[in-house]
């Protein structure tokens, strides 16, 4: 273990002491905080057309509202799954503003008013069925469709795909020294695929055999080794900038730690501290999972709980709680209440809205029925 994973494991621990004799402090991060969060997506606040000052009003109005809210953590989105930047980046080759850098305005304003900042860069996510952003400049550290044809989303198995996603982090934390850094799509697709050429190339010598007969097994747990390969080192690496920045993943559940198509082992991640949270989704709804809807989201989160109970030191466990997503969407406030309920009974340390702009038309009856206070008040165990 190194000195740094050392230090990380000491202060989840000590955590944990202080949470035994403070009863009073519920649902907090990695540094003794409770973590009520928004996913932030900048461009829904302020139109592109406008100029910069009313652009800039227009986040700080939202800033007080978010304050105002009992929200105490900002995660706005730094790249896009297009694999633009958000911010005047000098490594991602396109830019959703040219003239303006919303980032550092967010992270000024947040601090003036008390609020934690979480950037929240979409880590693989480049393009969607054609490359895009880097992809389109070095297409071959693309996955690639079954049929080889390269995909909008960056391989971890490629070695300088990886230097470059690991550059990008870097440039997030110099530039903006943040409160936390949580990675969305830190996962490989979960479509059926192939590896990019220098993984296909990398396996073929490994075993002796052709792609096409190696076994799922083998594929999966390269995907997995890899994938972890590139979380350790941008842990390591954006914590040498910034010794002891809570890192953290947004993940789909319990069960992609094993076997599954996204690779993301996220038990070995926590165990080997190079992560200090899980942002479990949410995502569950009468849409897709009828009158048991909400029993299904017990389930997953309380999986989730019990592998990070059954680790050497425990990170914390959160959840996304959707309002409208592609899975579907709340229709009344008290849902929130209802999701909100379940994750204080399963032990989950804390929540993120996805998204503020979307959270809006609930936010009155929130407030009113102090949902988020309730939700803050001290663990019954």
């Amino acid at each position: 273990m190194s000195s740094l994973q050392f230090s990380a494991v000491i202060t989840r621990h000590g955590l944990l002491s202080v949470c035994l004799v403070l009863a009073c402090l519920p649902m907090v991060d990695a540094k003794g905080k409770s973590f009520v969060g928004t996913y932030v997506n900048i461009h829904h606040l302020c139109e592109a057309g406008d100029s910069i000052a009313v652009r800039e009003q227009a986040l700080r109005n939202h800033l007080d509202r978010v304050k105002a809210s009992g929200i105490d953590v900002v995660m706005p989105y730094a790249t896009t799954t297009s694999g633009s930047a958000l911010y005047p980046s000098e490594i991602l080759p396109n830019h959703v503003y040219s003239d303006w850098d919303p980032l550092r305005l967010i992270v000024k304003e947040a601090s003036v008013r008390g609020l934690r900042v979480y950037p929240v860069p979409c880590v693989l996510a480049c393009g969607r069925d054609k490359p895009d952003g880097i992809l389109a400049k070095h297409p071959e550290w693309a996955l690639c469709s079954p049929g080889g044809r390269p995909i909008g989303h960056i391989s971890p198995g490629h070695p300088d795909a990886r230097a470059w996603v690991v550059s990008v982090m870097k440039e997030i934390v110099t530039r903006y020294r943040p409160d936390g850094l949580l990675l969305d799509y830190m996962r490989f697709n979960n479509r059926p695929m192939r590896l990019d050429p220098h993984s296909v190339a990398l396996l073929e010598k490994r075993h002796r055999l052709k792609y096409s007969k190696l076994s799922p097994d083998q594929i999966q747990e390269f995907k997995e080794a890899e994938l972890t390969r590139l979380m350790s080192r941008i842990s390591r690496e954006v914590r040498r900038i910034q010794p002891g920045i809570p890192v953290a993943i947004y993940s789909w559940g319990p069960h992609v730690v094993e076997g599954h198509r996204v690779a993301q082992d996220w038990r070995t991640w926590a165990s080997k501290g190079y992560i200090d949270m899980v942002n479990i989704s949410g995502y569950c709804y009468r849409k897709n999972y009828g009158d048991r809807y909400l029993k299904v989201f017990e389930k997953r989160l309380r999986g989730a709980v019990e592998i990070n109970k059954a680790l050497g030191s425990p990170v914390e466990i959160t959840f996304c709680l959707g309002i409208r997503t592609s899975h579907g969407h709340i229709t009344r406030a008290q849902e929130v209440a209802d999701y909100l309920k379940v994750a204080k009974r399963v032990e989950v340390n804390g929540v993120s809205m996805f998204t503020w702009s979307y959270l809006q038309p609930f936010l009155p009856m929130i407030e009113e029925r102090r949902y988020l206070q309730e939700f803050r008040r001290s663990r019954p165990w």
